[in-house]
């Protein structure tokens, strides 16, 4: 009996090592089968994560493209906004300027005619002198009456007269006629 319980000891231990033998190769199976999916499954999130990165780098380049891009457009911007200040405080001047020339062209004009209305009176005070009985005309009679006399001529003649007198002339003119 201690033999037969002895083999039938044996014959169950021995089933249950085969029990437990299939049992642990297939959860080792599963347990590498399992192992062998996560790093598969890692793999490929590793491709993802590579590729999404790859894909925020090239976002990154293009964004710092435009930004230079932008900072190079408000550079020339702000280098046109100053041209654009300096034509305009240009523009200002020759406006200014041309007030001035305008209201020196005005004021030219007014002397030309105060100097064309005294020689127009004047020639006819010397027409008129000249239609005096035994009087002879002469082509330059101020002149020529004044020279005569040493003196110089106190009216330009008409030839004279025709030409605007130059600026220090006028300027002269005028420092005369304040006095």
């Amino acid at each position: 009996m201690l033999r037969g319980m002895a083999q039938m000891d044996l014959k169950q231990r021995l089933k249950a090592n085969r029990t437990l033998s299939v049992t642990m190769s297939f959860l080792a199976l599963v347990g590498w089968g399992a192992f062998a999916y996560a790093a598969g499954s890692s793999v490929s999130t590793e491709r993802q994560l590579r590729a999404e990165l790859a894909q925020s780098t090239a976002a990154q380049d293009q964004l710092l493209a435009e930004r230079k891009q932008q900072q190079a457009a408000v550079g020339d911007l702000t280098q046109i906004q100053a041209k654009l200040a300096s034509a305009r405080g240009e523009l200002e001047t020759l406006a200014q300027k041309r007030e001035q020339v305008r209201a020196q062209m005005a004021a030219a004009q007014q002397e030309l005619m105060v100097l064309t209305k005294r020689r127009d009176e004047k020639q006819v005070k010397v027409s008129e002198k000249g239609s005096v009985p035994g009087a002879k005309p002469s082509s330059k009679p101020a002149q020529t009456a004044a020279q005569g006399k040493g003196e110089k001529a106190s009216e330009p003649s008409s030839a004279q007269v025709a030409k605007p007198p130059s600026k220090p002339a006028r300027l002269a003119t005028r420092t005369k006629h304040d006095a």
